[in-house]
């Protein structure tokens, strides 16, 4: 079993590996800058507003399909270590690893495609429109893997984690919530302001979670599990009451905030917001379970 394992690993870690072996392969044919940034222009065309060596490319890509690899096979590492749920990771086991495999393809075929195209072995428009249509493909499997995850929490969980209407808000709101961000990029030649409209769409998901993570029950799958919620009852439901409250007002009042913002300020207004519904929770939950525990 472990053999099959590392096996089935191999060709995403040789996948990894193709940008820095077509680099070596093309070096002496390439010039010395490469783009590896698109921006829309005002007549909504995709032009070229970043360039860089192709070596430093290849190594900044490299790094991303590093971290996107370790970060989508971290679930199956937990699972063998006994930190996660073996039932979970089998059940959305597979849809990860076609999910991890889209995104690398993705993340190691713009290099190569930039290179072959600045070297003159293929002949073909910017990269640009390859992220264009990769990022599609990656869109549909993003949906997929959420339409399994919550399809197996449906059909498996001995109790639903929520039941009736605000299960499938919720549902229906992780499926807009994932697909605002890549369409939003995609719709940006018409004129679509993603970095505004992103943050703001991410604002109002968090508070529409605010409202349903009070009746969230204990589970492997959703709400806010932390080492210590997933320990103990009674801080998993003093910790989605609190958490609760704090995502509803940060997620409203930062999506009133972000209308009458504009630019860097949307950003900093977004940032602020995650950082405080991701530690207040967090660390909440961490002192409750101590105060619980210390008691006689």
């Amino acid at each position: 079993m472990k053999e099959s394992k590392w096996l089935k690993e191999a060709p995403l870690v040789i996948l990894i590996c193709c940008p820095g072996l077509v680099y070596l392969y093309l070096k002496h044919l390439l010039p010395d800058l490469l783009p590896t940034h698109y921006t829309v222009d005002a007549a909504g065309k995709w032009v070229v507003d970043g360039q860089s060596g192709p070596l430093s490319f290849v190594i900044s890509m490299l790094l991303g399909s590093v971290i996107v690899y370790g970060a989508l096979s971290l679930p199956a590492v937990l699972q063998r270590l006994g930190v996660a749920a073996k039932q979970q990771t089998i059940a959305i086991g597979p849809v990860f690893y076609v999910l991890k495999v889209g995104i690398l393809l993705l993340l190691n075929g713009i290099p190569v495609y930039t290179m072959l195209v600045a070297a003159g072995k293929i002949t073909g428009g910017s990269a640009a429109m390859l992220a264009y249509t990769g990022g599609v493909f990656v869109l549909l499997l993003f949906n997929l893997f959420v339409y399994r995850l919550y399809s197996r929490m449906y059909h498996t969980e001995g109790a639903r984690p929520l039941s009736g209407k605000p299960y499938i808000v919720l549902w229906v709101a992780t499926h807009v919530i994932i697909s605002i961000g890549p369409l939003c990029i995609l719709l940006a030649p018409g004129g679509l302001n993603a970095g505004k409209m992103i943050p703001q769409f991410v604002l109002v998901f968090l508070a529409v979670c605010g409202n349903l993570l009070y009746s969230v029950k204990p589970n492997l799958y959703l709400g806010i599990r932390t080492p210590w919620t997933l320990r103990n009852e009674t801080v998993w439901r003093k910790t989605h009451r609190i958490g609760g409250i704090v995502f509803f007002i940060c997620g409203t009042a930062g999506f009133l905030a972000t209308l009458l913002a504009d630019g860097k300020q949307v950003q900093y207004i977004f940032i602020t917001v995650l950082a405080i519904t991701t530690l207040i929770p967090v660390l909440y939950s961490y002192l409750i379970y101590k105060k619980i525990t210390a008691q006689p």
